[in-house]
């Protein structure tokens, strides 16, 4: 039973973070973060946590889950006072490790590149390994064993295909500068591959949403939960009514996230 009640719990997490955190620690870390300079924000996050009715949410729960960060150096009070907790440096160090970052900058040699296997099920656990990978470096699916990404992969996939074992299973085919197929741009391909019709309706869902409206606590967990999912191709091959950038400079000026671009 412990099992399913942990996998319940972390979903439960998930649902209040926005996807970004499983962890009850890390939930009640970002929480602090959303606080915007506000108390009430963060008073009401944590007035929704108390309001799922589970153990796992309760007011003695969160006390805990302070004690352990205060422990760990993620957070200090201010003067003494319990009711003023502020994230540290440490703290902010592990929130950048959970949160994805804005890329303000995207250099590109502007060709896209084909990345295709023929890995038997003798080595699936490695095929697995490679196809979360390709997913982790922002590659998109194609077809069936077959990846698109405007980065160059070969000098990651190199030393991946030589530590599993896979040389002459994996191809990496440079496409060119036009890379398209048929009558489709290259604009064209990547916007269908990478589904970025879609991704640009949850952008404008959110500046719908928040823009010239008063910021609250889901604000900022709102935006990173679309840019987790954000490719964060090159600009020039977005559409012409892209929507990231908007959102981004939205959320940007918010006190402790400016230095979440890269």
């Amino acid at each position: 039973m412990g099992k399913f009640a942990d996998i319940s719990r972390k979903r439960r997490i998930k649902n209040f973070s926005w996807g970004l955190a499983s962890r009850m620690s890390d939930l009640v870390l970002l929480g602090l973060s959303w606080d915007l300079g506000r108390g009430k924000f963060v008073g009401d996050f944590f007035v929704r946590l108390g309001e799922e009715g589970e153990e796992s949410f309760t007011e003695p729960k969160i006390k805990q889950v302070y004690y352990q960060l205060k422990q760990k150096g993620l957070i200090d009070y201010v003067r003494g006072s319990l009711l003023a907790p502020q994230i540290t440096d440490q703290g902010r160090k592990r929130i950048a490790s959970i949160l994805p970052n804005y890329l303000e900058s995207r250099p590109w040699d502007k060709h896209l590149y084909l990345i295709s296997y023929d890995i038997p099920e003798l080595k699936k656990v490695e095929r697995n390994r490679l196809r979360r990978l390709l997913k982790t470096v922002g590659c998109g699916l194609l077809q069936e064993s077959v990846w698109l990404t405007p980065y160059n992969p070969k000098i990651i996939l190199e030393e991946f295909v030589a530590k599993n074992d896979l040389i002459g299973l994996v191809l990496v085919s440079d496409l060119g500068k036009n890379g398209s197929i048929g009558e489709e741009d290259n604009r064209g391909l990547v916007t269908r591959v990478y589904q970025l019709d879609e991704l640009n309706r949850r952008y404008w869902e959110f500046l719908d949403r928040w823009k010239g409206k008063e910021l609250q606590s889901e604000t900022v967990p709102h935006f990173f939960s679309i840019l987790q999912d954000d490719p964060q191709l090159p600009f020039d091959l977005l559409p012409d009514d892209w929507l990231g950038e908007q959102a981004w400079e939205l959320i940007k000026s918010i006190p402790d996230l400016n230095g979440r671009t890269g």
